[in-house]
């Protein structure tokens, strides 16, 4: 391996152990989040976090940053494992409510922290694989780069909003305005505070707004009502097909509604599919395919093929 690519895969893994950072991060952060512009946000840079832990380490993969199957089974699993002790070592309001204002504020500055670290550690990338003449690994960098940028212009311009909350909670009244300038005949106008932006299609999809399952219960609740008016409106009582309606209207009613409320607690732990197509490839395809694989497929397959359909014909094809 050329010093070149020594040094470009030193960049690679430190960026991969960032993203795993983040993931944890988010994931601690998202547990409790009340409804608005900062779960949208959140939520939606979760889901580009993980696409971009899995891009570097196929790039990884490509440059042949090979650590042998056991070495990455090992690493694998302390990913895993650390996700799961993150879980459980989440601070208990996060586990049992909402988080508060001043909470959330914490959070939001902690994640404009992280993000600006990542944004300086994607951009030394590029121009280092630039130098390097890894065209390939500068593009990634760019594009990484542009998504971090993206969500920390949105969490600076959640904070002044969210800090504004904290003092009317905490100190009441409305919020204080600083003392003009000597001088000066009066002090500006105060900014407006910017309006959460709504969602949009973004990597891969329409995001869901939070105020699309707010009144399920309302609206069933008058169908209902008018259900139950139309069937008193003869002498003799309800006609069948009134009968029936009103019986629907009632089984609609009380049907539970799945509610977007606080994350559960546990650890969402999630293995990506060795690469594109597996899960509609047969097991000879995959035999096939595994027999001009290096060490790193190979152990990537038997982790996922163990936490999913644990294929013989596979796992043994798996073994060194």
């Amino acid at each position: 391996m050329s010093s070149a690519t020594d040094l470009i895969t030193e960049q690679l893994r430190e960026a991969q152990a960032i993203e795993q950072s983040s993931l944890s991060l988010l994931q601690g952060h998202l547990r409790g989040a009340p409804p608005g512009p900062y779960r949208t946000a959140a939520r939606r840079h979760l889901d580009e976090t993980r696409r971009h832990a899995h891009q570097v380490a196929e790039r990884l993969t490509s440059l042949g940053a090979s650590r042998g199957p056991v070495g990455t089974v090992v690493t694998l699993g302390e990913a895993i494992a650390g996700r799961l002790a993150g879980a459980a070592l989440a601070p208990l309001h996060l586990l049992t409510g909402r988080t508060r204002p001043d909470v959330l504020l914490r959070n939001v500055q902690d994640e404009i922290a992280a993000e600006a670290r990542e944004v300086a550690t994607y951009e030394a990338l590029e121009r280092l694989a630039e130098a390097a003449g890894d065209p390939t690994t500068a593009s990634l960098a760019r594009a990484i780069r542009d998504d971090e940028q993206r969500f920390l212009d949105t969490l600076r311009a959640l904070l002044g909003p969210l800090a504004d909350r904290v003092a009317r909670e905490r100190l009441g009244g409305a919020r204080p305005q600083p003392a003009p300038a000597p001088g000066s005949a009066r002090s500006a106008p105060p900014e407006p505070e910017p309006e959460p932006q709504p969602a949009g299609r973004h990597n891969g999809g329409p995001v869901p707004t939070e105020t699309e399952t707010e009144t399920p219960y309302a609206d069933r609740a008058a169908r209902l009502r008018e259900a139950r008016r139309e069937a008193g409106q003869t002498p003799e009582g309800p006609t069948r097909a009134q009968a029936a309606r009103l019986r629907e209207e009632k089984r609609e009613a009380e049907r539970p509604v799945e509610s977007e409320g606080p994350a559960a607690p546990a650890a969402e732990v999630h293995i990506e599919a060795p690469w594109d197509g597996y899960g509609t490839m047969k097991a000879g395809e995959i035999v096939e395919r595994l027999r001009d694989a290096n060490d790193t497929v190979r152990a990537m397959v038997r982790l996922y093929e163990q936490s999913t359909k644990n294929r013989k014909s596979i796992l043994a094809a798996t073994e060194p």
